[in-house]
């Protein structure tokens, strides 16, 4: 059975984000998938945490857990919306604390991650204005989910979205998110 992580980085509860992170999650969960869900909106964290000796042998704040989590799951959803030209602060300081995932390979001096390399990413994004603004949050965090080790990157972007109700005008989001899920895990099971 496949894990999913899913974090919503919208400080909005039944937002946008959350309603098309939802539908791929709900998607897989009908392929067979297990999903566990965090709102980063509920949780106490600050985006750097000072060391510690062990990656996660003091849980300081509520992020920690769900790091280890993430190091468990076979793919991490991360669905935001867009606020001030980028993912959500809550989104950001969580991505920031992914550099606990990263150490130095003792043998060949070369950046490592812990996550290994089969993990699955799926970014959604979600903003008010049309797609000529903004720019895709894909591609500018590309270097870094590569970093991070994600084998499969996949994309869900949704455009001119102020409030849920835009969403539900515009079904082929929900069918994109759906589509996208079946496929990834369909082929797990089939």
């Amino acid at each position: 059975m496949q894990r999913i992580v899913c974090l919503l980085g919208s400080p909005r509860a039944f937002g946008s984000s959350d309603l098309l992170a939802e539908k791929f999650c709900s998607a897989a969960q009908n392929e067979g998938a297990d999903v566990v869900t965090y709102a980063l909106r509920d949780l106490r964290y600050q985006g750097y945490k000072p060391p510690s000796d062990g990656l996660y042998d003091d849980a300081t704040d509520d992020l920690d857990p769900v790091l280890a989590d993430i190091l468990l799951a076979d793919c991490l959803v991360m669905a935001t919306p867009i606020y001030f030209c980028d993912m959500t602060g809550l989104m950001k300081q969580a991505l920031d604390r992914f550099d606990f995932f990263l150490s130095i390979d003792t043998e060949t001096g070369q950046l490592r991650s812990e996550l290994g390399n089969e993990k699955k990413l799926v970014l959604v994004q979600v903003q008010g204005n049309d797609e000529t603004q903004h720019g895709d949050l894909m591609t500018h965090y590309r270097s870094a989910f590569d970093t991070l080790g994600f084998a499969q990157q996949e994309y869900l972007r949704a455009c001119n979205i102020r409030e849920p109700r835009d969403l539900a005008a515009k079904p082929q989001s929900f069918e994109a998110a759906e589509h996208l899920a079946t496929d990834m895990f369909r082929r797990e099971y089939a």
